[in-house]
């Protein structure tokens, strides 16, 4: 079974942690990668920091182009299309501003990536990333900005950043749902441990290794399941 995925930081592997001098790292031990020792699949791991869904369907329209093929295809974007550039907000937050990727497009697109698996005999598998924590993530964002500011545009409610995030995995849960696509969601799965907190980084977003640990055993879970119904 080869798997190719089209995704953002989560799935490519970041972690951040006070030691490090960079702007964060990438480990080893990624969900798909001890996913692939315990399985044995192919895996063409295309997931790349700080991507949204129109910079992954571009890479995967060209990875196509050039006669790309694979068995699952994993689709996994909305934690940087659902935020924000936090520059100018910092310095102008009474003005409006957009979301990185409008919902709207979000849907249509992810939709679009759907379509050409099929068409190109792929399974499209989606996956939601793990739920941010809005008390570490205001600090990550505001990081040499004015935070002051920032939270003046979140009206002093922190938790719109996860109201916001998590609008974006709703979006897909219910576009899977309406299209009989098989949907991951990490989101749901990992809040159902007691340990929340220390399943994610320092940064409020990515999971740690333990975090990446659990995702795994869900990843083996759900691709077993469907290698055996191959």
């Amino acid at each position: 079974m080869k798997i190719v995925v089209f995704g953002d930081s989560v799935l490519k592997g970041v972690i951040t942690t006070p030691e490090t001098t960079s702007l964060f790292d990438v480990t080893e031990n990624d969900s798909l990668t001890l996913a692939q020792k315990k399985l044995g699949f192919e895996l063409d791991n295309r997931s790349i920091y700080g991507n949204i869904i129109s910079k992954g369907q571009s890479k995967f329209n060209k990875w196509l182009e050039k006669g790309g093929s694979a068995d699952i295809c994993i689709i996994e974007f909305g934690d940087n299309d659902s935020d924000y550039d936090w520059s100018p907000i910092s310095q102008n937050p009474g003005e409006t501003f957009e979301k990185k990727t409008p919902l709207e497009d979000y849907t249509r697109i992810l939709n679009e990536m759907v379509q050409a698996c099929k068409a190109h005999n792929i399974l499209p598998l989606l996956a939601t990333a793990p739920a941010l924590i809005p008390e570490r993530w205001i600090n990550t964002i505001s990081k040499d900005l004015n935070k002051e500011n920032i939270l003046k545009f979140l009206n002093n409610d922190i938790n719109r950043l996860s109201k916001n995030q998590e609008e974006y995995f709703n979006c897909m849960l219910k576009y899977a749902k309406e299209n009989d696509i098989i949907c991951i969601d990490f989101r749901s799965e990992l809040l159902k441990q007691n340990n929340y907190n220390d399943l994610i980084c320092l940064d409020g977003i990515h999971p740690n290794e333990k975090g990446y640990e659990l995702m795994s055993q869900i990843w083996i879970e759900k691709l077993s399941a469907l290698s055996l119904n191959k």
